[in-house]
């Protein structure tokens, strides 16, 4: 590497430093507009790695990486998954299997297992971007119980498009070459599992469609992302991740904000709601753009834990 990359890569380093540590500062107008413009404008030109600390672990992320700097923006972002695996372990009164698609650099499973004896608990990783996965299995390495598989994900196997990065720390299956895709219950092949996290920037229904299996033999707690824009670039239907959930006997969704609050409680799903949500989500016609939800769907083998989440989401 010449003085001049080196340079280069401190500078991009220390950028990236001064916006994940500026970002719990600007929560409110104008300081976010400003925060939101600087970040837009120079991740995409930000290269090379960082080494920081997250969720007390050092971990090595990409410099443009978000979620270090969305979990100092919003402090309940990803939280309703951090809740739903404390309440799960209460009530199972064990360790958990967890499922997280779309790993990216370890830091759901990093969250996870911040809290006293959850890095007793087993994961399984599905993460297909090299990059992304070269950083997971180091920054897990400390945990002995991290299974990763790079397969893409999908209903069935078949081809699927390749990933491509439309941010620095996301990538999303729009590519105009193709890879294989395997199902969820392949790689699961049998296992219990208790919860499943699903954020594939698009093909979150596929996924879910793959696993009807595991869905139905272990019924567990669903958290997915649903997010409609990538959903339409994925020409994937937005309905479609509740149409697999309900089929599988899945009665309670918790929805709550790409920012982590809690939002509202559904009993059953009404295809029509959501279909009118996902257009205005489309169309840029909500609080914010890019808007999008994670949603957690039980069966009634865990509706307290939906209950729960619904009634004390803070918790």
């Amino acid at each position: 590497m010449t003085k001049r990359r080196a340079l280069q890569k401190e500078l991009h380093s220390l950028e990236y430093r001064l916006m994940v540590a500026s970002a719990g500062f600007t929560r409110r107008p104008p300081l976010s507009y400003l925060w939101d413009a600087w970040w837009a404008s120079r991740t995409p030109r930000l290269r090379g790695n960082t080494t920081m600390s997250l969720h007390g672990r050092s971990a090595t992320v990409n410099n443009g990486f978000a979620y270090p700097a969305f979990i100092r923006r919003w402090p309940e972002y990803n939280r309703p998954l951090a809740r739903a695996a404390t309440l799960l372990r209460t009530t199972t009164g064990r360790p958990i299997t967890i499922v997280d698609v779309g790993a990216a650099v370890g830091d759901t499973v990093l969250l996870l297992a911040e809290g006293r004896d959850a890095d007793t608990d087993t994961y399984i990783c599905v993460e297909p971007e090299d990059e992304f996965r070269q950083d997971l299995r180091r920054n897990t390495e400390s945990l002995g119980n991290v299974e990763i598989h790079p397969q893409m994900l999908s209903d069935r196997e078949e081809e699927v498009p390749d990933l491509v990065r439309h941010h620095p720390g996301t990538a999303s299956p729009q590519g105009r070459g193709h890879r294989s895709a395997v199902t969820l219950d392949t790689i699961v092949a049998g296992r219990h599992v208790d919860l499943i996290k699903v954020d594939t920037d698009g093909y979150d229904g596929k996924v879910l469609a793959g696993a009807r299996r595991v869905l139905s033999q272990s019924q567990p707690v669903v958290l997915f992302e649903w997010h409609p824009i990538l959903l339409d670039r994925c020409g994937q239907s937005a309905t479609r991740p509740f149409e697999v959930l309900t089929d599988a006997g899945y009665t309670r969704f918790v929805w709550f904000t790409k920012h982590g609050l809690l939002d509202h409680g559904e009993n059953g799903y009404d295809p029509a709601a959501v279909d009118r949500l996902g257009r205005a989500c489309v169309e840029d016609k909500m609080p914010e753009p890019d808007w999008h939800y994670d949603v957690l769907a039980a069966t009634s083998r865990h509706m307290a834990v939906a209950d729960k989440m619904l009634t004390h989401p803070r918790a």
